[in-house]
């Protein structure tokens, strides 16, 4: 069934079926472009095709921090939504590891650009949008489900986590759980001088993540967020936040990352000598990992 959605979905926002509205400078979609059986999957998901929402630095900051009262938001849920991302039954999932430490961790705090980006020094929301902006959020949305990664800005952790409270929690398969165990016995194995680009390549020849490249480095990405996959310039943890101009000032002294703005810290800092933080994995990740392996 899910991949019965992503295919709809891949279907529905193609750019050639979209048409700019310059009222809300977004892409709209036409639902017209589906066939009658995919029209009525739309209605069974309870998708809105186009939701228009306009977002800003305070708004979005407000209801990120009241999302950690809802219940339906907890630890186990976004773990097993993780490995069942990584494993592949549930790309929808990646993103929310770091969509849920953004929304325990990210301080409440007034917009204060950095010194060196137009953006907010603590949480990177942009300086030219902080005081509202209208979003396709349905378009956000679709992009999570092929396994995109949001979760590290305001924006991102909360139309990742608002979308995800209405869904029925997923458990990670068997095969799922084996997935997650290779990738991380694959970093366990890297040799000292090996870098990040180095290991992304072999992981691509070891075809133990068989999906787009950019959804694998958001994978190992968000493991380094929390500090699963360390790194040699700043220390991460699960439930320390780190604010963006500390974290993105480490990227210019690194020179895997000069010029190329895809590469990005904590993931951008890690080596091959660094290995695996198996603390960190055992508290966050032993017993989903380790209980069905």
């Amino acid at each position: 069934m899910y991949k019965r959605k992503v295919a709809m979905l891949r279907k529905l926002y193609h750019t050639s079926n979209s048409m700019f509205d310059p009222q809300h400078g977004v892409r709209l979609y036409n639902v017209c472009s589906l066939i009658k059986e995919e029209r009525e999957l739309v209605k069974k998901m309870d998708w809105m095709v186009n939701r228009l929402e306009i977002m800003s630095h305070h708004s979005c900051l407000k209801q990120l921090i009241q999302l950690r009262e809802d219940k339906r938001l907890n630890r186990e849920r976004i773990i097993d939504g993780f490995i069942a991302g990584v494993g592949g039954s549930y790309p929808r999932g990646i993103s929310s590891l770091t969509s849920y430490y953004t929304m325990l961790n990210i301080p409440d705090h007034e917009f204060v650009e950095a010194d060196r980006y137009a953006a907010c020094k603590i949480c990177s929301f942009s300086k030219s949008r902080k005081d509202g902006y209208w979003e396709n959020t349905s378009e956000v949305h679709y992009a999570l489900y092929l396994g995109n990664t949001y979760g590290l800005s305001l924006r991102g952790a909360l139309l990742d986590l608002k979308e995800l409270v209405e869904q029925r929690p997923v458990k990670p398969t068997s095969k799922d759980i084996k997935v997650f165990r290779s990738l991380l016995d694959s970093l366990e194995r890297s040799e000292p001088d090996e870098t990040p680009g180095e290991f992304e390549k072999r992981l691509t020849a070891e075809k133990i993540m068989p999906r787009n490249k950019y959804v694998r480095r958001g994978i190992l990405n968000s493991l380094a967020v929390v500090g699963a996959i360390p790194n040699a310039c700043i220390k991460t943890n699960f439930d320390t936040w780190t604010d963006y101009e500390d974290m993105a000032s480490q990227e210019e002294k690194l020179p895997n990352t000069k010029g190329r703005s895809d590469m990005e810290m904590p993931w951008a800092g890690w080596n091959g000598q660094l290995k695996v933080n198996w603390d960190v994995v055992n508290e966050l990740f032993g017993q989903v990992e380790y209980s069905r392996y």
